[in-house]
């Protein structure tokens, strides 16, 4: 790759993709507020981490750049007063086709956390909160953990045949509903006898 598609780009010249680049739909992923915050006191404690995952952009003809890759943390870098983001440029010549590739690519996460593994002494559930990952079912103290759930007794001290859990996916979730089916049924699979229906 050439240098120059390395750049500091200053960030009132950094568009998010809000649909405004023909054949690219805006950008599909979303945040919400307890997982923006996370985000943005990862940013605020760790800001050397733009470098090493810059945002991906693409040059517009009115001097700006759609942001590609990174909306949610110029969002964030916004709020937190940055005058420029170090950033990947992508060539005028490239596809709309490979673009919308990216936009994808950029945000699909790859791999499955071992749960068990973050909930054993040597990681801190206190600090893998604060570092963004989401451990709101593992116990504060650490350990609570998906086989504890399996073996809750009931009032007779006697396991209960089976424990139904009733996971809701919302609709606007911008088409993300199957790809969070999966997780669950590869979270659940090393479960003997669990079931997702």
């Amino acid at each position: 790759m050439d240098k120059k598609n390395y750049q500091l780009i200053p960030i009132d010249r950094l568009e998010m993709n809000t649909g405004q680049l023909e054949g690219l739909p805006k950008n599909p992923r979303y945040i919400k507020d307890e997982r923006y915050d996370a985000l943005k006191k990862s940013i605020s404690d760790a800001p050397e981490l733009l470098e090493a995952r810059m945002l991906l952009v693409y040059p517009l003809g009115n001097g700006n750049f759609i942001t590609l890759g990174g909306n949610m943390r110029l969002r964030v870098c916004r709020e937190l007063g940055y005058s420029e983001l170090p950033c990947f440029v992508f060539k005028k010549e490239t596809p709309v086709e490979k673009l919308k590739e990216y936009v994808i690519k950029d945000n699909v996460e790859f791999g499955n956390i071992d749960w068990e593994l973050l909930s054993s002494d040597d990681w801190d559930v206190g600090e893998l909160g604060d570092w963004g990952l989401d451990t709101s079912f593992i116990g504060g103290d650490g350990t609570g953990d998906v086989d504890s759930l399996f073996e809750e007794l009931d009032g007779e001290g006697q396991k209960a045949k089976y424990i139904k859990i009733e996971v809701v996916i919302p609709e606007d979730m911008g088409g993300m509903q199957n790809e969070i089916r999966t997780a669950i049924e590869t979270a659940m699979a090393s479960y003997e006898g669990v079931k997702v229906k």
